[in-house]
């Protein structure tokens, strides 16, 4: 990897809200692999799982650039936003191509993301036109992730997986503590906090509570 390419680290998800162990993924990942700059990009339809209480993109977005101060390799793009419909990787990759010639990008995926890559739409595309590097939070999954990368690699993948200390926590857990007013002190960076606390997200819905769970 001693190239001149510059590198682009990419981080996609619904982040609903984003939270720190979203940015100590990218941190550990960002700081393994030398890689100067990483793209937050919030996806406007997130083709692998449905979310019920979706903030707007708007606001996702917001979220984003809030937490991205955090860290100067950070930026945000609402590139996925924009374009609308399903957020395919693929067509990020192909747009980000377009837009950083000379640039090698780099996936980052978290254990679960990356063990089902290669369902995703266009995968072998995917493995042409980025390097995937994915965090084992455990020392169990780093050894499962090394395993599904010796079968990425017969795809025509490249990657590699990184150690990390990451904080257990997801973006549905989240929600439910604010829905209960419990404390996000150290789980959601205090800008973040105060944005949801500004508009009032995710909070029980007035007159009934949540009738469908």
């Amino acid at each position: 990897m001693g190239n001149s390419m510059d590198r682009l680290g990419i981080f996609g998800g619904t982040f609903n809200p984003i939270h720190n162990g979203h940015l100590s993924l990218c941190v550990q990942l960002a700081d393994a692999l030398d890689i100067p700059r990483v793209l937050l990009i919030p996806t406007a339809i997130p083709p692998h799982k449905r979310v019920k209480e979706l903030a707007s993109g708007e606001q996702r977005l917001a979220m984003c650039r809030l937490a991205a101060q955090a860290d100067a390799r950070f930026a945000v793009s609402d590139l996925e936003l924009r374009r609308q419909g399903s957020s395919y990787t693929v067509e990020t990759l192909r747009q980000l191509e377009a837009m950083y010639p000379d640039t090698r990008l780099y996936l980052f995926l978290g254990t679960d993301m990356f063990l089902t890559v290669q369902s995703w739409y266009r995968a072998e595309e995917i493995f042409k036109r980025a390097f995937l590097a994915a965090g084992a939070r455990h020392e169990g999954d780093e050894h499962l992730m090394k395993e599904h990368l010796a079968r990425l690699k017969g795809l025509g993948a490249q990657g590699e997986i990184v150690p990390c200390r990451v904080r257990e926590i997801s973006s549905t857990q989240v929600r439910a503590m604010r829905k209960e007013g419990r404390s996000l002190r150290g789980i959601v960076p205090p800008a973040v906090v105060e944005y949801m606390e500004n508009r009032g997200l995710y909070l029980p819905k007035e007159g009934g509570g949540d009738a469908d769970g």
